[in-house]
């Protein structure tokens, strides 16, 4: 089931007072009005929130797993946001589409894991034990390898976050180049997550390599913080 929030932050109590009217109202095109007039008056991650949870209830699955996605990234942990993820996602049935396949997939499906943390967690224990060591030994040898050192994990977090994730609003067709007249090679399902790299207007589908091949570019939307 579609689970509303609870309100635990009386500074935006008034903002999303009218949504909760609509929304229990089962009004949910209102609802969603009321949220978008009120964005940026609301913490980010509740506005995605209770944007998945509107555009549930309308059985938009695609664009309410969008909308959970950037509350999760945006800081929005609680219970009722993962289950409403899992009920989401099983509605959608993407799960085992996004499962690595080939050797790209796991490189990718890694790197991203690595990205939501354990990458600046690594650059902070190099920072730790690289300032106990200069201190020890203080060299200008010492200081270029450790910049290098603390660096390299950084960036690497840094690039990965670059990776231009989208979710598939609409099911898409897959082309065997980028143009219609190349011949349709299969079908990408809505709400499916993919990687993809731009050229004009059309999309190289990079991940899942599954779904290899070309798409046009409308008809998705970019997972990024605005």
């Amino acid at each position: 089931m579609i689970i509303t929030h609870t309100l635990e932050d009386t500074t935006i109590e008034n903002a999303l007072k009218t949504f909760e009217d609509f929304y229990l109202k089962k009004d949910y095109p209102n609802a969603i009005l009321a949220l978008e007039k009120n964005q940026h008056d609301i913490n980010t991650g509740l506005w995605h929130y209770n944007m998945g949870i509107a555009m549930g209830q309308m059985n938009n699955w695609p664009i309410a797993r969008f909308h959970f996605i950037l509350a999760e990234e945006s800081g929005l942990h609680s219970k009722e946001l993962i289950q409403n993820q899992h009920f989401v996602e099983e509605k959608l049935e993407t799960s085992r589409l996004e499962q690595p396949l080939g050797t790209s997939d796991y490189i990718i499906k890694t790197g991203l894991i690595a990205s939501d943390g354990p990458l600046l967690s690594l650059g902070f224990l190099i920072l730790v034990f690289g300032l106990w060591l200069f201190k020890k030994k203080p060299s200008l040898k010492s200081a270029v390898l450790f910049v290098i050192a603390v660096a390299c994990p950084l960036m690497l977090d840094l690039w990965i976050d670059s990776w231009h994730r989208k979710i598939v609003t609409t099911t898409k067709q897959i082309y065997e180049g980028p143009s219609i007249l190349f011949g349709v090679k299969g079908e990408l399902p809505q709400g499916l997550i993919i990687m993809t790299d731009t050229k004009g207007d059309w999309e190289k589908i990079i991940f899942p390599s599954r779904f290899s091949g070309w798409i046009k570019s409308d008809g998705l939307k970019r997972l990024e913080l605005k």
